[in-house]
């Protein structure tokens, strides 16, 4: 075998340094959603010609077989804002199709009954986390998750602030407990800190609380928010923590990137991605929309005119 010219060596090392790589270097990536609010499909609204779930769910299976070192996660409103118990469990079988490593509930799947929820919940088979939240008549949810992707292992945790159901009466709320979510984070982190090389937290309060709780907790990478329903385009970090969330209705899925080196985060970065209505569409959600529409009637007549044109 010919030995390798040293031009050749060094021209791999100036592609290396030139791109902030070393050969030690991983990249983690982070699909985030959040506030789906029910929505399968697009509205064929003019001013919002985007696509949801029906994109959503072709878009991340492209997006982990490009970039097998992603973990996928949701920060909560995933159901619809009037409790449409059908619709909801359609949703939840659409859930079902994206393999998510872990989701927080919002405020609208709290305040369901909590029997609909649960029956939800195990429709969909996925891991909930919910760090600071007990709720009555369920089991407990899991305080984190760690998952490990590329020899990497990701804590992810999630927390609600009691600010999020702020306008729901007694009766809404009475079953559900909420404890001080930066005592909540701050002790599931210590718990974690020889487990775990990345720290991921799933936040439902909204963007203005993200950033406070960043300045309060260390060593904390990413923050996905929700319930502000905030697209975050150019995302920023706070006392080193990239604050990242992704609008809502499904238009947008958020992308993470983490650079690491060792033990540390040498970069972060992020941005949405837009589910253009133009993108493919996922049979088996386009299958449970054509179930909903046949059972009750509705339609987007928006869709239909189009279809008309076609």
């Amino acid at each position: 075998m010919g030995q390798v010219k040293p031009s050749i060596v060094h021209l791999f090392l100036v592609i290396l340094l030139g791109t902030g790589l070393t050969a030690q270097d991983k990249t983690l990536y982070i699909l985030h959603t959040n506030n789906t609010n029910g929505a399968l499909e697009n509205c064929y609204c003019p001013d919002h010609p985007f696509g949801a779930v029906e994109k959503r769910v072709v878009f991340v299976e492209n997006f982990l077989e490009d970039h097998p070192n992603t973990i996928l996660v949701d920060a909560g409103d995933i159901f619809t804002m009037t409790h449409q118990s059908y619709k909801d469990s359609l949703m939840s079988e659409a859930f079902k199709q994206l393999p998510y490593d872990a989701i927080l509930p919002g405020d609208q799947e709290l305040t369901m009954p909590t029997e609909q929820l649960k029956s939800l919940f195990s429709q969909m088979d996925l891991k909930v986390v919910g760090s600071n939240i007990e709720v009555e008549g369920m089991e407990n949810f899991l305080k984190s998750q760690v998952v490990e992707k590329g020899g990497l292992k990701v804590a992810i945790m999630g927390i609600m602030d009691p600010y999020a159901m702020k306008y729901y009466t007694p009766e809404q709320k009475d079953h559900i407990h909420l404890e001080d979510p930066l005592e909540a984070v701050k002790g599931e982190m210590a718990r974690l800190k020889d487990k775990a090389d990345v720290f991921v937290l799933l936040t439902h309060q909204g963007a203005d609380l993200d950033y406070a709780l960043a300045e309060k907790v260390d060593g904390l990478d990413v923050i996905v928010g929700a319930h502000s329903q905030s697209p975050m385009d150019n995302p920023e970090e706070v006392n080193g923590t990239l604050i990242v969330q992704a609008g809502k209705e499904g238009y947008y899925v958020g992308v993470a990137e983490l650079t690491i080196n060792g033990a540390d985060v040498i970069s972060k970065s992020g941005r949405i991605d837009t589910m253009k209505l133009e993108m493919p569409d996922d049979p088996r959600i386009m299958d449970l929309i054509h179930e909903y529409e046949e059972k009750t009637g509705r339609i987007n007549h928006r869709k239909l005119k189009l279809k008309e044109k076609e």
